[in-house]
């Protein structure tokens, strides 16, 4: 009897030094993080500015969102496939989403493809991606990475594949003859954050002379240059170039 007692106060003691030893191993081995690059590629900010432009303000785009926040496994599935199904969507993210301005629904999808997209990875992934939200429902328009868009292009893609009615009203200063010229160094240089995007004419926007993105046609709303018009890079503010655009 009194080896049962001491077996079970040694089983006992066991135990909590396991418990103990486990706890301490926890405290020893905290996780550690790095921030991330960017979340958005030079060229995927450069293209959402194009983007912001080909769209009205009855619209809102998304970067970087998770497929499985999209899409999930269609009802009667097994529960091994529905396990299998969210894993790969949860895995994969989409460029851009266009939603409604009023309730966030989702309009459509964006991709953005470059060179990497001809790699077979590359290749299964978009395949999988496409089939998926056609599955859903949810249309999806790709572009092909390049250093110039034309805006009409892209609204005109946009509309049809998202069946959409953008209307973007062009106002006469909105000239397809304006006249780009580096602005004076002395002038200081209008600020992006304040200023306001303007519709977009078929003319292509020109590149940044300092990292090579695309620009953004924008109007000062303060400061000396209010009421101007003036290209502005589209990675502000990690590129602040500017260049005035002269009225005719």
């Amino acid at each position: 009897m009194n080896l049962m007692v001491v077996a079970v106060i040694l089983f006992l003691l066991a135990g909590l030094l396991a418990v103990l030893k486990a706890r301490s191993t926890s405290k020893g081995d905290s996780l550690s993080f790095d921030r991330r690059e960017p979340l958005f590629s030079p060229a995927e900010r450069s293209f959402l500015g194009i983007l912001e432009q080909a769209l009205n303000s009855k619209y809102r785009i998304l970067g970087k969102v998770r497929l499985g926040d999209l899409v999930k496994p269609a009802k009667g599935l097994s529960n091994s496939k529905r396990v299998s199904g969210l894993n790969k969507v949860n895995q994969k993210h989409i460029d851009f989403v266009v939603c409604s301005a009023t309730d966030l629904a989702v309009v459509g999808v964006v991709e953005l493809d470059d060179q990497s997209h001809g790699r077979e990875d590359r290749a299964e992934r978009d395949v999988f991606v496409d089939h998926t939200l056609g599955c859903a429902g949810i249309p999806i328009a790709r572009f092909s990475a390049k250093k110039g868009y034309q805006i009409q292009e892209v609204r005109t893609k946009l509309a049809e594949a998202f069946k959409l009615s953008i209307s973007v009203p062009v106002t006469s200063s909105s000239s397809a003859h304006d006249s780009v010229q580096p602005m004076s160094v002395s002038e200081p240089s209008p600020v992006p954050a304040t200023a306001v995007a303007l519709p977009e004419t078929k003319e292509a926007s020109p590149n940044c002379e300092k990292c090579g993105a695309v620009m953004v046609r924008r109007q000062a709303k303060k400061g000396p240059h209010a009421g101007k018009f003036f290209w502005a890079c589209s990675t502000f503010p990690k590129c602040r170039q500017a260049v005035a655009i002269s009225e005719v």
